[in-house]
This record gives C-alpha cells, sequence and structure tokens, in this order.
C-alpha cells in the first residue's frame, strides 16, 4: 500500500480504538462527577490529596455509587497501584480503573485486589455469553440456543463475514487486530518482566529467563483467544517484548511489571 493509504488506515485504527477506550470508560467507576460537584471552588484544596480528603469527607450518603466503588477499589488495589505495582503507572497518569478492570488479567491482581474490584452482572445474551472474548463464527448447536433480537444480530453480523469485505470491512478488522495484538503484548510483556526480576534476584540470566516466560505468554494468550484475531508474535515481536521486560526489571520496575 502506499504511504497514504497506510497512513489512513492507521489514523483509523487510532480513532476506532479510541472510540471504544471512551465507550469502556464510561462504563467504569470514577469520582469525576463528585469531585466536580462538590470538590472543585476557588476556596477549595485541588491537590491530590486535597481531593481525596474531600471525597472521603462526603460519605457514602454524600457520593455517587460509582464514586464509592471507585474509592473502594483503589483502598483495596493499594498494592497494585503505588510503588512496583502492576498498575502504578497507569495510576499516575489517571487511568487506573482501565488498567486494573481492563488491561490485566485477574491473576495479574493481588487477591486483595481481585476481591474488591465490582462483580459484572452477566446475562445470557450473545454479548454475554458466546461472543464474550469476541465476536465469531458459532457451531450449529450455539446458534440453536440464540432467540430473538441475538439471533437477528448474529445472522447479519455472519452474513457481512461471508460476504465481499468492503475498505471499510478491512479497516475495521485491521484496527480489531492491532487493539488484540496491543492488550496481549501488554499482558506478556508484564509476565516476561516477572520473569526478568526474579531472575536478577536469584542470580541468574534475566534475558533468558524473560525470552522463556514471553514464548509461553505469547502462546496462551493465541489460544486463548476464541475469535482467532490474535496471530502468532514474530521473532522480532518476541525479541523486543523482552527487551523492554528486561529493561523494565533492570530499572526496579517491580516483579509484575509496570502498565
Amino acid at each position: 500500500s502506499t504511504p497514504v493509504a497506510s497512513t489512513m488506515v492507521a489514523s483509523l485504527a487510532r480513532v476506532f480504538l479510541f472510540t471504544l477506550c471512551a465507550h469502556a470508560a464510561a462504563q467504569l467507576p470514577s469520582c469525576e462527577d463528585d469531585t466536580a460537584a462538590h470538590c472543585l471552588g476557588d476556596d477549595a484544596d485541588m491537590s491530590a490529596a486535597g481531593i481525596d480528603a474531600c471525597l472521603s469527607a462526603l460519605g457514602p450518603a454524600g457520593r455517587s455509587e460509582s464514586c464509592s466503588t471507585y474509592l473502594r477499589v483503589v483502598d483495596g488495589c493499594k498494592a497494585d497501584v503505588e510503588g512496583g505495582g502492576v498498575c502504578a503507572t497507569a495510576h499516575q497518569n489517571g487511568e487506573t480503573m482501565p488498567c486494573l478492570m481492563q488491561r490485566v488479567k485477574p491473576e495479574q491482581l493481588s487477591d486483595v485486589c481481585q476481591a474488591a474490584l465490582p462483580k459484572k452482572v452477566l446475562s445470557d445474551s450473545l454479548q454475554d455469553t458466546f461472543w464474550k472474548d469476541g465476536k465469531r463464527l458459532l457451531s450449529e448447536a450455539e446458534v440453536a440456543q440464540l432467540k430473538g433480537e441475538d439471533a437477528e444480530t448474529y445472522e447479519r453480523w455472519a452474513k457481512r463475514k461471508s460476504g465481499k469485505k468492503t475498505a471499510k470491512d478491512k479497516d475495521r478488522a485491521y484496527a480489531v487486530k492491532s487493539q488484540k495484538k496491543s492488550q496481549a503484548t501488554v499482558v506478556i510483556t508484564a509476565q516476561a518482566a516477572a520473569a526478568a526480576a526474579k531472575a536478577l534476584a536469584a542470580g541468574d540470566d534475566a534475558s533468558e529467563a524473560a525470552q522463556e516466560a514471553a514464548l509461553d505468554a505469547a502462546e496462551k494468550e493465541i489460544n486463548s483467544d476464541l475469535t482467532g484475531t490474535l496471530k502468532s508474535f514474530s521473532k522480532a515481536e518476541i525479541d523486543g517484548i523482552v527487551a523492554t521486560a528486561v529493561a523494565k526489571a533492570t530499572k526496579g520496575g517491580g516483579a509484575k511489571g509496570e502498565l
């Protein structure tokens, strides 16, 4: 493709990913509205500590449910969002909930943090069952279980998927593939960094440990992707992940790796 076409596809991918992230973020616990309504003003202490004190002083009755959930999660996940925690960097950048609830897998978080996270209530809808890990073609037995709007939604999607791909379809597929690869890379890097840090502490070869962990994590990520969107990682991609992981471990980024 031409440089212009490549640039357009990349731009569309970024727009698509931004839309996905913005939509998801809207569903996450947040204290933004409470802060704007109660903790900002000419006489307010607008430092981080001041805002925290203000939100705490509101009490459960004065805060929104979303804000109370946010505070409860942050309190329970202190080890994960401070120091060398897996979401420490994200927390500093104001991306605490996306990191804790979307970017990392539960097993990467401390037990206390996992217990503090809000539990998602799943329905028997297409999105919460067969498509909970992403859209994919269903077996005849699975299709037979669909009803009403879910059956119509799947039929339309399957028809489009089997038809001739338009430029828009290709751009969307590229964006989804890019998102899958990016999310998997974050997880693989974190696990490789953890292995590298452990190796350094034991006086072993950090690069070798990170390489082994990265290959193992990459295989697990690919096998767990039921949509078939995530493809194998190239040697260059694995080498890049290993280099990043070792650098994080060497700089003392934490056993779990910061995201």
